[in-house]
């Protein structure tokens, strides 16, 4: 069985503060007029502390505090109970309803003991299985075509091009996921063919087992338009459902359906349709789909069910494929950081050196409004810059004078000697010119390759000012570091000559912004190397 994490949420429905949401820590909360009060409640008909909350080993409960005017829940005053998924108690006129969250802000989960309407083993649809259909139709459609029945063959038509329409996206978007892309890039070809074959559809959240924790954690959650921070209700019981029994499970217009009318949660979220299926590589179950749909009348008929399993099973290869591409990736990049770690060992002066590289480095590229993706591979090339350092002897590192010709040129190559490392791990490749380029200097000066202007790399100029910075601010064995506001005013006279002056600015006001993770409180004005050989 897989689990699904439960953690707890209390969301306000109504009042002032309808859309507040609070978090169920493993404490007691307290809910009132008071301003110490966790929430506090502008309401004449709430106490100073009106109820608290508190979360045990066995569930939420609520508790009044002898209030002037009591608590209600689901409509009956109470002093105390424990609280159900979807269970509602009021103050005044403040309504909060106790939900069930997850790792993303925007899912909350609710229970249920409804039936669903269908239920479909994964094993038993492939692409193969709807191609077959697909043939039987057309032969039942030609069949029904040549009888006097006109109405019953405009809807075998009707069935078999929706049918055509949806096999056609489903393998459309099997070659993209037959690509070895990372397991997000994966995740959004995914949500692009699912509302592209379900157009009803209204949300989509993709979940994957997480190993670390053993339970199923939403990865992708996001609506028909692409918004992704918006609140998402997912049944638990259908997706405990959909995974503990490997199928495909389907609802219809809950709040219609007979075997829901004892189901006040499904009801109360207006739930019209939806289906979860099982994600499935092996015998492991590593996620799965959940699609819902709340506004629209939509009704997910078997054929729905047997595509969304036929894309499921075919998606689920795509994952695992991209999970374990992602593992060794990471694999990979935690090596070469022990490996940084061990070339900073040889100086005890530069412990964490890359690590408030890569801080500083990612703080301008916020600034300079890199997306997500930019940052991420910015701050794996923060640190990694100095890897090549490994093959610069630590009598030379250690140094406490100046370096002789001889022994600057040896130091220079380190950004040669980090390429030529780094060059065989394939999904790197776009990090090496970054590497390679982080001592260029903006007029021309710098090292190896003399790069002029915007010739460097945007990124190798930015890890230049990081890396920079933070030879200016710490302890070497050449210098005593600078003060913060020192160091930055040694930026801004070398911007324009030494550095890219977009990029000082960009430091400048991360520093004001706050952006950075660490800055040096260190003073003491003494450098002794020019710049030019941080």
């Amino acid at each position: 069985m897989v689990e699904i994490p439960t953690d707890w949420r209390l969301t306000v429905q109504s009042g002032p503060l309808a859309g507040t949401r609070l978090e169920v820590p493993q404490r007691r909360l307290t809910i009132g007029r008071d301003s110490v009060c966790d929430l506090k409640i502008e309401d004449p008909k709430a106490s100073r502390v009106h109820c608290f909350v508190e979360r045990r080993a066995d569930g939420v409960y609520v508790a009044d505090n002898g209030s002037t005017n009591g608590l209600t829940v689901n409509g009956e005053k109470v002093d105390s109970c424990r609280l159900m998924p979807g269970d509602t108690f009021r103050i005044g006129s403040t309504e909060i309803v106790l939900l069930e969250s997850s790792d993303f802000s925007s899912i909350e989960f609710f229970e249920s003991d409804a039936e669903l309407t269908a239920e479909l083993r994964a094993d038993t649809v492939s692409s193969d299985v709807l191609a077959g259909k697909f043939a039987d139709l057309i032969q039942s459609y030609a069949a029904t075509a040549a009888g006097d029945d006109k109405a019953k063959a405009a809807a075998e038509r009707q069935r078999n091009e929706k049918l055509a329409a949806n096999l056609k996206s489903l393998f459309g978007v099997s070659g993209q996921m037959s690509r070895l892309l990372p397991a997000d890039e994966v995740l959004n070809v995914v949500s692009v063919a699912l509302f592209e074959v379900f157009p009803g559809a209204e949300n989509l959240v993709i979940l994957l087992r997480d190993e670390e924790r053993g339970h199923m954690v939403p990865r992708l959650a996001i609506n028909r338009d692409g918004e992704r921070d918006l609140v998402i209700h997912v049944s638990r019981t259908a997706l405990r459902r959909a995974v503990d029994t490997l199928s495909t499970v389907v609802a219809n217009d809950a709040s219609k359906d007979d075997r829901f009318a004892n189901s006040d949660s499904i009801v109360g979220f207006q739930l019209k349709a939806l289906m979860c299926a099982p994600l499935i590589a092996g015998e492991e179950v590593i996620g799965a789909i959940y699609i819902d749909n709340r506004e629209k009348n939509v009704f997910y008929d078997e054929m729905d069910a047997e595509l969304v399993t036929a894309f499921a099973n075919q998606a689920a290869i795509a994952v695992g494929n991209a999970l374990l591409c992602d593992h060794l990736q990471q694999s990979y990049h935690q090596t070469l950081q022990a490996l940084v770690r061990a070339i900073e060992a040889k100086d005890p002066y530069t412990s964490g050196h890359s690590q408030r590289v890569r801080d500083y480095a990612v703080a301008i590229g916020i600034e300079m409004e890199f997306p997500k993706k930019r940052l991420d591979r910015l701050s794996m090339a923060a640190e990694l810059h100095d890897i090549g350092k490994i093959g610069v002897h630590e009598r030379v590192i250690n140094k406490p004078g100046g370096l002789t010709d001889t022994e600057f040129e040896t130091v220079k190559m380190h950004v040669e000697m980090g390429e030529k490392i780094l060059k065989p791990i394939g999904y790197m490749s776009d990090l090496l010119p970054w590497i390679r380029s982080h001592h260029e200097r903006w007029d021309g000066k710098g090292y190896p390759d003399g790069l002029k202007g915007e010739d460097c790399p945007l990124e190798g100029r930015i890890l230049a000012v990081a890396d920079a910075y933070d030879a200016m601010t710490s302890k070497r064995a050449y210098n005593n570091p600078l003060g913060a506001d020192e160091a930055l005013d040694r930026l801004r006279k070398g911007s324009g000559t030494h550095f890219d002056p977009a990029v000082v600015i960009a430091f400048e006001k991360a520093t004001k912004n706050d952006r950075m993770t660490i800055l040096s409180d260190s003073v003491s004005p003494i450098q002794n190397r020019p710049p030019t050989e941080f």
